[in-house]
């Protein structure tokens, strides 16, 4: 059935939202989706229909349309046209194992950027029982250092160490994880109204962290090997207010791109003679394959914040985080702290340093990162030779996979859902207000095992080789 373009300027005159007038015809095909005046499998009108109902330009139809197919609401065939998704309408996309899937298979859970888990349940009943025998554990129950003691900062030195990063103890300060690590790191260096520069897609939590502190943020270009320098200096030139940069130059997340060193040295350099402050996040760095590349750190040290945590290469749960800067930003780092969690929680900071000092970490992290490897290896091979699927980078703990006309990311996302496969959306990546890309983040460390992996994948990929499904009836064509 084809719906009547009338219904959208319908919907736009009751509208009393404010916005640009693209996001408002896309929030009212939401509207009539989940009011039942658009029913999955009805065909939309054409841009240029649309556009002339509603008195706008084309352009600004094919934004709206665009903005509503990475939320799942409408799909587009080239040749056929556009139609209603109606994905959180539609219940047997959201309850019901598409063909191929088990009725009985647990879901797997792709969009979590988790390690994989091996022994660590077993070192930590072991390590708990041995703090329990301490002689100072009520120290534990009192208060901290707001950056952490002397000895848990020179243990963090020594991790960082592994990293490329020769620091003392007095210019690292302990977080609540890299979440914590971020706000702290941008409280520092930004002010509300200024502008903090990141690659075009960037990681969710720097634009919470951003939005939280009234920081504006505006995207740099990158390509396959991630940001590029020269978008950096049009950015800075083009940008009175931009005062620092955010970016994970090792095993970006989502990209899974790694700087290579010309282009580390170049950002450096640009980062100086335009005073830009750089945020580096290197959570994933000791589990990437291009571990021993000199981070930003190591070449721009007077001006750069390095953050990383345990979070990816130990445990999440673990919630310690390590911030190392300039000596003379000490102060300022455990002011900050103070402000937000006053300190790090004795207990896991406990637990995870007795980890640095006695070998632990380090045993486990050599584990993450063969389990990791067989991980991305059983994934390339899988994914190499689908015809949906132009292009596949993986390192760390993600894959980050590029799609073939006329495949969309919203379009695998459901697909995904309906084999008992969770997806994170793509669109959350885009530092700003961009176009999404055709690719997709798969997260390799939540499944039990390799085997669980290379199932839930098989069943994706042969997902995939059926064809693009229509919403009305979830089956391929």
């Amino acid at each position: 059935m084809a719906a009547d373009p009338r219904l959208f300027a319908r919907l736009l005159d009751d509208d009393t939202a404010t916005g640009p007038v693209y996001r408002r015809i896309a929030e009212a095909i939401a509207t009539a989706v989940t009011t039942g005046r658009l029913a999955a499998g009805d065909r939309l009108p054409t841009h240029r229909e649309l556009a002339r109902e509603l008195g706008v330009a084309v352009p600004t139809v094919s934004r709206a349309y665009r903005e509503a197919e990475e939320q799942g609401l409408i799909t587009s065939t080239v040749g056929r046209g556009t139609f209603v998704a109606g994905v959180s309408g539609i219940p047997h996309l959201r309850d019901t194992p598409a063909p191929g899937a088990s009725a009985g298979a647990a879901r797997l859970d792709m969009a979590v950027n988790a390690p994989a888990r091996g022994r660590h349940e077993e070192l930590l009943r072991r390590t708990l029982t041995a703090l329990a025998g301490t002689a100072d554990l009520g120290a534990l129950l009192g208060y901290e250092s707001d950056i952490g003691s002397h000895d848990h900062r020179r243990g963090a030195c020594r991790w960082l160490a592994r990293s490329g990063l020769d620091v003392g103890p007095d210019q690292v300060a302990l977080c609540h994880g890299s979440q914590h690590a971020l706000l702290v790191a941008f409280s520092a260096c930004l002010r509300s109204g200024e502008t903090l520069l990141t690659e075009a897609l960037t990681y969710p939590g720097a634009k919470s962290a951003a939005q939280l502190l009234g920081v504006g943020m505006s995207a740099v270009a990158m390509d396959g090997e991630g940001l590029i320098p020269e978008a950096l200096e049009e950015a800075c030139a083009a940008t009175p207010t931009a005062r620092a940069l955010y970016c994970m130059p090792t095993a970006h997340n989502p990209t899974a791109a790694t700087l290579p060193l010309d282009r580390r040295e170049r950002i450096a350099d640009i980062a100086r003679r335009h005073d830009l402050v750089i945020v580096e996040d290197d959570v994933f760095g000791l589990l990437s394959d291009h571990a021993g590349l000199p981070p930003l750190a190591a070449l721009a040290p007077e001006r750069t914040l390095f953050l990383t945590s345990l979070s990816k290469t130990l445990a999440p749960g673990l919630r310690c985080g390590f911030l190392a800067g300039p000596p003379e930003l000490a102060g300022r780092l455990g002011a900050l702290i103070r402000a937000t969690v006053f300190n790090p929680a004795p207990l896991a900071t406990a637990v995870a340093l007795r980890w640095l000092d006695d070998g632990t970490a380090d045993r486990l992290l050599d584990w993450q990162r063969q389990e990791m490897r067989r991980r991305r290896s059983a994934v390339e091979n899988l994914l190499a030779d689908v015809p949906a699927i132009s292009h596949v980078r993986s390192d760390a703990l993600h894959a980050w996979v590029e799609l073939a006309q006329p495949w969309t990311a919203s379009e695998v996302l459901a697909l995904a859902e309906g084999q008992g496969i969770t997806l994170g959306s793509t669109r959350y990546f885009s530092a700003t207000d961009q176009p999404v890309p055709r690719a997709v983040r798969l997260c390799l460390g939540n499944a039990p095992d390799v085997g669980t992996l290379t199932g839930a994948l098989r069943t994706l990929t042969a997902a995939l080789a059926r064809g693009r499904p229509t919403w009305a009836a979830n089956t391929p064509v």
